[in-house]
């Protein structure tokens, strides 16, 4: 991983500064979380404004995935000590605003307040963790493929775990708990793409959009951005559509699963355009990007600090601004903890590091 690291550019170590504040933004926007969706009028453009945002942003997750496939396709090793660091931040973090947030209470902390702290909204880092795992063997079948056997494998995988199960999920929208068991995915559909499958398929396409760079192929960067701007607005249109058809609230749309073919479409074109810029090595721009990981794991706690419901009904334009500049400032402050845990906890994995000798495994 140290090695793959130090061959990455600050093109794509922006990306992954984008990809974290996107994250940040789905989460502002979303009802249960930040609470913007929640607060918005229906059919108001505060709500429209909520959701091109959320159509733009709304293949973060899926770029995180597809940047690691296209670091780690040659990697037969993985160093035990990588998923570690991953969980020591969520439970660091986690615990350390927990502690924060409950104790004022002075009603103590049982077992289910600071489990809270860790479900639902760390589901990646277990998710990407297994993916991390077992990414040797997936990188194993790759490189024995034919390019023709490569392309054959993501068309299979594309029909199958994100054409096929998107369908599925529009009916399973339609007509809730009544075609249980049609998904390639699991008994209850696709689960809006939040899956180790969704995840194998865009570390497979993070593989072939390196083959694809090795092989010197390349997209003209206007007419990516053209393609782009096509794909967002199939998104946004779908979106209302639905919402049209269905009469729910917006946020349930198929529209925005991570499995919706559109949405990994848009990852790819995103990391294409990216791939295309010539930014060099820029020290400020790869350190920023050390923080896209715990940014992710400390927004949340921040998020509910930002007024979001009350800039949810303020003037579009201040909305607007609300929405990035919330997303700068918390990405800044995660980046700044970051640095305090870094340098606390760097001695210790550095001592871990020097005597756990067996801490790999290769393929």
């Amino acid at each position: 991983m140290a090695s793959e690291r130090s061959k990455r550019q600050s093109n794509i170590e922006l990306l992954r500064i984008v990809a974290a504040c996107g994250v940040i933004i789905l989460h502002y926007n979303n009802p249960n979380i930040g609470g913007g969706y929640g607060a918005a009028d229906d059919g108001s453009i505060n709500q429209a404004i909520m959701t091109f945002f959320e159509t733009v942003f709304i293949c973060a997750v899926n770029l995180y995935v597809l940047i690691s496939g296209y670091f780690m396709r040659n990697s037969t090793k993985r160093d035990l000590i990588k998923p570690i660091e991953l969980l020591a931040q969520l439970v660091v973090f986690e615990l350390l605003f927990c502690l924060i947030k409950e104790l004022p209470k002075g009603e103590g902390l049982s077992f289910t307040t600071v489990l809270g702290y860790f479900t639902p909204s760390y589901w990646f880092v277990f998710v990407y963790i297994a993916l991390y795992m077992i990414s040797p063997y997936i990188n194993l079948v790759w490189s024995h493929l034919s390019e023709s056997g490569k392309k054959t494998l993501l068309i299979i995988c594309t029909v199958l775990f994100s054409a096929y199960s998107i369908l599925t999920d529009i009916v399973q929208h339609f007509r809730p708990d009544e075609n249980n068991g049609l998904s390639t995915i699991g008994l209850l559909g696709s689960e809006a793409g939040y899956t180790i499958v969704n995840f194998v398929l865009m570390y497979l396409l993070g593989c072939y959009l390196r083959d694809r760079e090795d092989k010197g192929r390349k997209t003209g960067t206007g007419k990516l951005l053209l393609l782009l701007v096509l794909n967002v607005a199939a998104i946004f249109v779908w979106t209302y559509s639905e919402k049209f058809i269905t009469g729910d609230l917006i946020n349930k749309t198929a529209a925005w699963n991570y499995d919706n073919p559109l949405v990994i479409t848009e990852a790819v074109l995103v990391f294409l355009i990216f791939g295309n810029m010539k930014l060099g090595s820029s020290k400020v721009i790869n350190k920023l990007a050390t923080a896209s990981f715990p940014a992710y794991l400390i927004h949340i706690n921040l998020l509910e600090y930002c007024g979001i419901e009350t800039f949810a009904r303020k003037d579009p334009a201040l909305l607007t601004a609300h929405i990035i500049g919330s997303t700068i400032v918390i990405y800044l402050i995660s980046f700044v903890i970051f640095l305090i845990y870094d340098l606390i906890t760097k001695p210790l994995f550095s001592l871990i590091t020097k005597h756990w000798k067996k801490r790999t495994y290769s393929v």
